[in-house]
């Protein structure tokens, strides 16, 4: 049986050259620490934060590849102006003894920004996210869209390498725009990249080839990757498996196994209680904040907290792959992680304790604890839109 203090010791990061103080990162979660879509200090002091507390591997949350694929207008995209201030995080956080990585993404249909009319998709779908923004359906993407949207993830993580970053994650999960083409619910395509998990597959596959020949074959490329998207008629377990093998055939560094799908099962993820009269407050119109009292409580599903909630799937990951794999979902205590080491992940990822408390591992080290004192509230979900993701304990 693995214990505790073997996850802190070096490990290399796959077959990349990069070495690692522990197994611990800190998982993409979006921090809405940004002045009009430029990162601030606040972004900077919270992953340093994190680099002090023992985390190896701090990722940033959503870098949007191009202005059209920002969720909303003042998200951050990867240009100049914001790589000037990526570039600093980046330093500090090596200061603190800590290496990051960022997640880049494009929201694909799941989008409020009014300055995309008709935002890309793989196929015309409804898009009630934007809905009560005026932007009520997606564009199906031309094989000259999609040429440029793998074109501009490349472009993103060659400026970020550039920037200081020690690894990119891809993010293929939660029903942006790469895990739109990976589920069926939204992927209604009959050319050959609709229809089976193979076509499916394709457009996602050619991203990371396009970001590994930028980036060059030593530079880690991780994929965030459902495990499921959480309801009928989306994304397999099944589906997973096939995507994992083909990931682990085209050099992918490690997947980030996570599971939802934001526009239809947030909490999926997130599971415990829906701050819902925080999310009211939080809406951008009050027809958003009227249409949330309504009919939250039947829209945003409720998922019991357990520990290592994701574990069961995650294993059957496990048996399919030997390239290294990041568990995500649940992680809470110190037997939890022993569980996780036991069940041969290479890598652990976590959130909400480490949101809780920058210095959990720290104490979880030093026997202060045994386990987080987070309580799964999920209020800082409702923070992310406020001044910044943070715990409210």
């Amino acid at each position: 049986m693995k214990t505790f203090e073997e996850a802190f010791s070096e490990k290399r990061l796959g077959d990349s050259k990069l070495r690692l103080k522990n197994v611990f990162f800190k998982s993409a979660t979006y921090e809405g620490m940004f002045d009009q879509g430029i990162p601030n200090r606040k972004l900077i002091d919270h992953h340093v934060a994190m680099a002090k507390g023992e985390v190896a591997l701090t990722t940033l949350s959503y870098g949007a590849v191009s202005a059209n694929g920002r969720t909303f207008i003042d998200q951050m995209y990867i240009h100049d102006r914001s790589l000037k201030e990526l570039k600093v995080l980046a330093h500090e956080v090596h200061l603190a003894g800590g290496k990051v990585s960022i997640q880049l993404t494009h929201c694909g249909y799941f989008s409020k920004n009014k300055e995309v009319k008709y935002p890309l998709a793989p196929s015309r779908v409804f898009n009630a996210y934007g809905s009560l923004s005026g932007i009520l359906f997606s564009r199906a993407m031309s094989i000259e869209d999609m040429e440029m949207v793998a074109h501009d993830f490349a472009e993103a993580a060659q400026g970020v390498k550039e920037a200081g970053y020690d690894a990119i994650e891809i993010h293929m999960g939660h029903g942006y725009l790469l895990s739109q083409f990976l589920s069926p619910k939204t992927n209604k395509r009959k050319d050959a990249y609709g229809g089976s998990i193979e076509n499916r597959a394709r457009f996602p596959l050619e991203v990371l080839k396009k970001v590994q020949a930028k980036v060059g074959k030593d530079f880690p490329v991780l994929v965030k990757l459902n495990l499921s998207d959480g309801f009928k008629g989306g994304f397999t377990l099944e589906d997973c498996k096939y995507v994992a093998k083909e990931l682990e055939k085209n050099g992918c560094t490690a997947i980030v196994l996570s599971g939802g799908f934001t526009s239809k099962t947030p909490f999926y993820l997130m599971r415990g209680d829906i701050p819902l009269g925080g999310m009211i407050k939080n809406g951008s119109s009050m027809a958003e904040k009227i249409t949330m009292a309504l009919f939250g409580p039947f829209i945003v599903k409720r998922y019991p907290f357990t520990p290592n909630f994701f574990l069961d799937q995650a294993k059957e990951i496990r048996e399919v792959v030997r390239m290294p794999l990041v568990y995500l979902g649940g992680v809470d205590s110190k037997s939890g992680i022993e569980e996780i080491l036991d069940a041969g992940f290479d890598f652990i990822a976590m959130a909400r304790a480490l949101i809780h408390d920058s210095d959990f591992l720290v104490k979880l080290k030093e026997n202060q604890i045994e386990k987080t004192e987070c309580n799964r509230c999920n209020k800082c979900v409702v923070e992310m839109d406020r001044e910044g993701v943070k715990c409210v304990l």
